[in-house]
């Protein structure tokens, strides 16, 4: 299935209701079972990534004042980066059980990976109902065909980092571009305002830490690892939709999955079961892989890792050079013929 070209019949294609997208077979009371959420599974991955965090931080306090402390940034960074797990989930509200302790650690990660919470639950949440259809999809910042120069772009991550900043600005003052307008509810602007403003304060406050301390080790540890570590992240973002078909309402071809091993998986809260997550965006992680046994004869074979998504990305790009149309193909069983 080849990405389409809504422009040409005169717009965007608007994306269906729910009820109009592929969805599998899967017994109601399974679901409702799925959709049950726990404080325990968080916690637990919530403490994994804090214990990685220790001990990257240890180690870059250890190599500081030699040249080791640039490849210990980048680790550092890598791992700091995987805030963007507990965020999106936190702005699903799945991350836990207690409320409070799903607003508190989302907006902890979220800080971390340099979003404002309620902009970032309200455009994630317009994303998740209208997956990758051009001119609706407020968190698609590419299309097909993809240049090579995007997909550099968008991996190295400092242009969004950047863009994050002045986001975060204008939200501070309160300012909404008329199509936010149309799915932030008005009664949340006096929150997003004040978060983007407690953000800044935040990053206000890192700069004056290290000039207090006369040490510059705060700022590297926090923004500039987070530059230096990025793309690690941004590597398994990419893998999400990247060249996969626009304006299908079928999940299967506009989302990637990938075969994660477990540490990977543990930082990146099963995230890799991307296709799973977008047909169910209210089971919360920890059912994802127990979705994916149930349905997995109705879904395409996953990426082998996120290196072979991204290789196929590289892949697809260069294709889409003479092939404006062309998109990355899910590759299903060869007993299963997908239905529409």
């Amino acid at each position: 299935m080849s990405s389409s070209k809504p422009e040409a019949d005169g717009g965007p294609v608007k994306p269906p209701r729910p009820q109009g997208w592929w969805s599998p077979n899967l017994e109601r009371a399974t679901l409702s079972q799925l959709l049950r959420k726990r404080d325990t599974p968080g916690l637990t991955l919530l403490g994994v990534w804090l214990c990685s965090l220790l001990c990257t931080t240890t180690l870059l306090a250890a190599v500081w004042g030699t040249w080791w402390v640039i490849p210990a940034t980048v680790i550092h960074g890598a791992v700091l980066s995987f805030a963007y797990a507990a965020s999106h989930e936190g702005a699903h509200g799945t991350a836990f059980k207690s409320i409070w302790l799903n607003e508190a650690v989302f907006y902890l990660t979220s800080f971390v990976f340099g979003e404002e919470p309620m902009y970032r639950r309200y455009t994630h949440g317009r994303h998740h109902s209208a997956t990758w259809y051009p001119g609706f999809d407020i968190q698609m910042p590419y299309r097909n065909p993809t240049a090579l120069r995007t997909y550099l772009r968008e991996t190295l991550g400092l242009a969004g980092m950047v863009e994050g900043v002045k986001l975060t600005a204008r939200l501070a003052l309160g300012r909404l571009t008329e199509e936010e307008s149309s799915f932030i509810p008005a009664a949340k602007l006096t929150q997003m305002k004040w978060g983007a403003r407690g953000f800044l304060v935040g990053d206000f406050a890192i700069v004056a830490i290290a000039l207090l301390t006369h040490s510059w080790f705060i700022i590297v540890a926090l923004p500039v690892a987070r530059a230096a570590g990025g793309w690690v992240v941004q590597l398994f973002i990419n893998s999400q939709h990247m060249c996969m078909s626009e304006a299908v309402p079928d999940h299967r071809y506009s989302t990637r999955s990938l075969a994660c091993w477990l540490p990977t998986r543990l930082l990146y809260w099963n995230m890799n079961y991307h296709i799973e997550h977008h047909l169910y965006p209210g089971v919360p992680f920890h059912g994802l892989p127990r979705i994916n046994k149930l349905i997995r004869a109705q879904l395409p074979q996953p990426a082998r890792g996120v290196w072979a998504a991204n290789r196929e990305i590289l892949g697809v790009i260069r294709r889409q050079a003479g092939d404006a149309g062309h998109a990355a193909q899910p590759r299903f069983a060869a007993d299963y013929t997908p239905t529409p």
